[in-house]
């Protein structure tokens, strides 16, 4: 007779978070510099960011433009300027209907990116066509293009200026640690940004 282990409901949640300590441990935090870096770079020249992500990225990238948008205000100083391309439900799914999926992001940018400007693609996988269709649009227009991308990293970690890899092939964990490092950045701008008053 084969022995049957069970996982209890304390055993998941604490390999979640093991899961979770562990990837954020092996972060190479030069790497999260070099987005800091390319963000304050874009604030100095007052140059929009933008940021993409599909499912679960999407709510990141929303995430990440309301803290660098609203956490990053310092008396005196210009605002960052920054948008979540995934917010306008009516323009994702007109672009979906009329062109294809693929183009929801790339369609946006064509109509907003100037050179200079910042995109940030948020992904697991590294490999969402529409990310990838964005970011050619992104290098082609001349933006600086950066990325938060876990598991592999896809064709996404090889086609952007600087990335942050969560090297994981576990959704959930990949993206608690996005979210970590979006706050993380936030913060890191913010101190800069006051370190300049």
């Amino acid at each position: 007779m084969a022995l049957t282990i069970e996982r209890t409901n304390t055993d998941v949640l604490s390999e979640h978070v093991e899961g979770v300590r562990t990837a954020l441990q092996h972060v190479d935090i030069e790497d999260v510099g070099r987005l800091v870096d390319h963000i304050m770079e874009a604030h100095a020249a007052e140059r929009h960011v933008y940021i993409i992500g599909n499912g679960g990225s999407a709510s990141t990238a929303t995430h990440f433009a309301c803290d660098l948008g609203k956490a990053t205000i310092v008396e005196g100083r210009a605002r960052l300027r920054v948008t979540s391309l995934t917010d306008n439900v009516a323009f994702l799914t007109a672009w979906a209907n009329d062109t294809s999926y693929e183009r929801v992001f790339a369609e946006q940018l064509l109509s907003l990116l100037d050179p200079g400007d910042v995109v940030i693609a948020v992904s697991a996988s590294g490999t969402s066509p529409n990310i990838l269709a964005a970011v050619e649009v992104a290098k082609r227009v001349g933006a600086v293009t950066l990325a938060l991308v876990g598991f592999s990293g896809g064709r996404l970690l090889n086609v952007v200026n600087a990335a942050v890899h969560i090297p994981v092939s576990d959704y959930g964990v990949v993206e608690d640690c996005h979210l970590v490092l979006q706050h993380a950045i936030t913060d890191s701008v913010r101190t800069r940004l006051l370190e300049q008053c």
